[in-house]
């Protein structure tokens, strides 16, 4: 009695496994980066920091608001590109069984990681408004980077079916 309890058991959990790795993936792939769906692009935003970290007057505090929104914006939009292409990846690639995509989703958030810690180690940083908007730059090529990938990746997998 007692060996088919341990058999049962070992099953169940086999089975357990086996289902977590069929699982699917989620639609929306988190990098786990600093900020990561914190990014606020609102001009209201923008100024406020501006005004927080310059005593500049109104002309420059104008205009740094402006290159700080258009940095954050560069960011959202490589968000939201890469975010797209990740869920033609996905599937594009889940039809396929015999495929690890759990663990390429996986190496994928590594190599976007490296990518900053690769481009965040070449800066010194700035000062003032440069700091928000060298970062959201850094952040932004690499989005611009794992975005390339995903869609070269997804476009060769769908060129093999069709032929």
């Amino acid at each position: 009695m007692f060996r088919h309890a341990v058999i049962f058991g070992l099953a169940l959990a086999a089975a357990g496994t086996a289902a977590a790795e069929n699982a699917p993936l989620p639609q929306r792939l988190t990098l786990g980066y600093e900020h990561e769906d914190k990014i606020d692009a609102s001009p209201a935003a923008c100024l406020a920091l501006v005004k927080e970290i310059t005593e500049w007057g109104k002309a420059e505090t104008d205009k740094g608001a402006k290159d700080v929104c258009a940095a954050r914006k560069r960011h959202l939009d490589a968000y939201n590109a890469l975010q797209a292409s990740y869920r033609e990846f996905i599937k594009a690639f889940s039809t396929d069984r015999r495929l690890d995509l759990a663990g390429s989703v996986a190496a994928f958030k590594v190599l976007f990681k490296a990518c900053l810690d690769h481009k965040f180690g070449l800066t010194t940083g700035g000062h003032n408004i440069m700091i928000d908007i060298i970062e959201n730059d850094i952040t932004t090529a690499c989005l611009v980077l794992g975005n390339n990938l995903l869609k070269d990746e997804t476009a060769k997998y769908n060129a093999l079916l069709k032929q």
